[in-house]
C-alpha cells in the first residue's frame, strides 16, 4: 500500500488579522515519510487521520479547538464517512473504516473561521498522523487576495497549494495551473507572504488559484523544466478555501 506522503496540508496563507496579532503562513508539514515511523500499524479495511488545527500569528502558532473535521466521499458529498472535532491542544484522531482506497476529503469548520475543505493527491488508503491544519478568519481570506493581487469575486473559489519534489521537498520555480482555467495564480515572495507580482513559486513552494471555477471537478498540475508533475481532481466552493499539492 502506498504511504500518504502528501496530505496536502497546505493551509493558509500569510494575512494580518489584528484579533491573533499576526501573519498567518502556510505549513505544509513535514514532507517525508519520517511522519509515519511512529504511526499505528495500518489494519487491512482501516485507516487512520489525525494531526492538529491551529491559527499561526506573529507571535508563533496558537491551537484551534472545537474545529468539527468531517471525512467524505466525493462520490457522496452528502454523507459524513466519519468525524471528529479538536481538542484544547487542537489535536483530533479518527480511524476510518474502509474496504479499499477512499476517494474523497476532509473538511474542516469552525464559527468564526472560513470552512477549509483539503484533498489529498490521491486516495486515502494508509495512516496519516501528522495533518497541521491552519484555520483562516474571512478577514485574513480578504488579505490574502489584497496581498496577492487575486481580484478574487464573490462566489468564486479559492484554492492554496504547495508543489513538491518526488521527495516531497517544496519545489522553487515552478508554475501552476488548472483545467478549467482559474482567473488567477499567484505565489509567495521570498518573504513567505503572498507577492502580485512574483510569477513562480518560491522557497516553500506555494501557490494560490484565484477565481477557480466552483462545484465542478477542477484538474490541478504544475510544471517546471526538468520535472513531470501528477495532475489530480479537487472541488473548490464559492467563498470557502481548497487545499492540496501537486507532486511529482
Amino acid at each position: 500500500m502506498k504511504a500518504h506522503r502528501a496530505l496536502v496540508i497546505v493551509c493558509l496563507a500569510a494575512a494580518c488579522d489584528t484579533s491573533t496579532g499576526g501573519n498567518n503562513g502556510i505549513d505544509a508539514g513535514e514532507p517525508d515519510a519520517k511522519k509515519f515511523e511512529d504511526a499505528p500499524p495500518v489494519v487491512e479495511g482501516q485507516f487512520t487521520l489525525s494531526g492538529r488545527t491551529y491559527e499561526r500569528g506573529l507571535g508563533g502558532e496558537t491551537a484551534v479547538s472545537g474545529v468539527t473535521l468531517e471525512v467524505y466521499a466525493s462520490s457522496d458529498e452528502s454523507k459524513v464517512i466519519k468525524s471528529a472535532m479538536s481538542n484544547q491542544a487542537g489535536e483530533f484522531s479518527m480511524t476510518i473504516m474502509t474496504t479499499g482506497p477512499l476517494d474523497g476529503y476532509i473538511l474542516a469548520k469552525k464559527t468564526g473561521y472560513v470552512d477549509v475543505y483539503m484533498y489529498p493527491t490521491e486516495p486515502f488508503e494508509e495512516n496519516f498522523t501528522d495533518a497541521a491544519i491552519n484555520m483562516i478568519t474571512p478577514s485574513n481570506k480578504d488579505f490574502l487576495n489584497s496581498l496577492a493581487g487575486g481580484m478574487q469575486m464573490p462566489g468564486m473559489g479559492l484554492v492554496g497549494l504547495q508543489v513538491r519534489d518526488a521527495a516531497g521537498n517544496p519545489v522553487m520555480g515552478a508554475t501552476v495551473s488548472s483545467n478549467p482555467a482559474s482567473g488567477a495564480y499567484k505565489y509567495t515572495g521570498s518573504n513567505g507572504l503572498p507577492a502580485s507580482g512574483a510569477t513562480s513559486t518560491s522557497m516553500d513552494g506555494v501557490a494560490f488559484m484565484f477565481n477557480v471555477p466552483t462545484n465542478a471537478p477542477v484538474m490541478v498540475t504544475a510544471s517546471k523544466s526538468g520535472l513531470t508533475f501528477k495532475a489530480h481532481p479537487i472541488k473548490a466552493r464559492g467563498d470557502k478555501m481548497t487545499v492540496t499539492s501537486v507532486t511529482e
